[in-house]
């Protein structure tokens, strides 16, 4: 199956009371690899920033990158979705079971919330958020310098520290399919960034990594900008037509690169598909 991301993401409505889209839409992007968005308005406070999840197939194990923004299954089903996009691969391949291990971005709570429909259940393992267990559990002995690897049988991921959204915060590159998973690090809305050297020297490392490494896509966390360049959604918005594709690419993390290194301190500044945000600075207002 050829990968394609020409996709219609679920982009919420004008009255969330009105909506009817499913809580998670997914996209199977290629055979092995599926995209799943939630719904903005499932629990419009908490979910109105659409958050994306990675599902990644290899072999002997599947990841899945972050869990949401909700958690109530009733309102947001993630482990019933995930497990029956599991089971049809399986039944594709006549097999009958697969590992699964439940990976996070970062630790902020929209990526999160849904780690409760998988802990304890057998054969999932849910890996930890807290930096100290993190560096560990991924082998990361030199953080935030060095990588490691994570192994999914026939399909290897390089796991790559880039604090500064957030202390604990990881890229994903998938070897297989050449995209680079950047969280909240990188994508087309509001870069918030915490800790502006550490987000400086993470973006230096992984654009660096980009420059060595072949990236089709660069898969973030979040749509806000529109598709008009320079222009974005605000927050909150459960409602955004005409939205930004989701897929950037290695131009962008060079473009973002190039900027930071331009900006010694923290600074506001507007590109035509991302926004550099200081967090201490408040939210520029939606564009019209």
């Amino acid at each position: 199956m050829a990968a394609s991301l020409d996709v219609r993401w679920i982009h919420g409505s004008p009255l969330c009371s009105d909506n009817t889209d499913p809580p998670i839409q997914v996209h199977r992007f290629d055979a092995d690899t599926f995209i799943m968005r939630q719904n903005k308005c499932v629990e419009p406070m908490t979910s109105f920033e659409g958050p994306f999840m990675y599902l990644l197939f290899g072999d002997d194990r599947v990841m899945l990158l972050d869990t949401g923004a909700t958690r109530s299954p009733q309102l947001f089903p993630l482990g019933s979705v995930v497990r029956a996009v599991i089971s049809d691969w399986l039944a594709e391949r006549g097999r009958q079971t697969i590992r699964l291990l439940v990976c996070h971005s970062h630790a902020h709570d929209d990526h999160a919330q849904g780690d409760g429909q998988f802990s304890g259940r057998p054969g999932v393992t849910v890996a930890p958020r807290t930096l100290p267990d993190l560096r560990q559990f991924f082998g990361l002995a030199s953080w935030p310098e060095g990588r490691s690897t994570l192994e999914l049988g026939g399909r290897t991921l390089d796991v790559i520290p880039i604090p500064g959204h957030e202390a604990a915060h990881l890229a994903f590159y998938d070897r297989c399919a050449k995209i680079l998973l950047t969280g909240d690090t990188l994508y087309p809305g509001l870069l918030v960034v915490q800790d502006w050297d550490a987000y400086r020297a993470s973006v230096s490392r992984l654009a660096r990594f980009a420059d060595a490494n072949e990236v089709t896509f660069i898969l973030g966390s979040h749509i806000e900008m529109k598709s008009e360049p320079g222009k974005w959604f605000g927050l909150p918005a459960t409602y955004q037509p005409g939205e930004h594709v989701l897929q950037l690419e290695a131009r962008h993390l060079r473009e973002l690169n190039e900027a930071l290194s331009r900006l010694p301190t923290p600074r506001q500044e507007r590109h035509a598909d991302f926004i550099i945000h200081p967090a201490e600075l408040p939210a520029p207002p939606a564009d019209v």
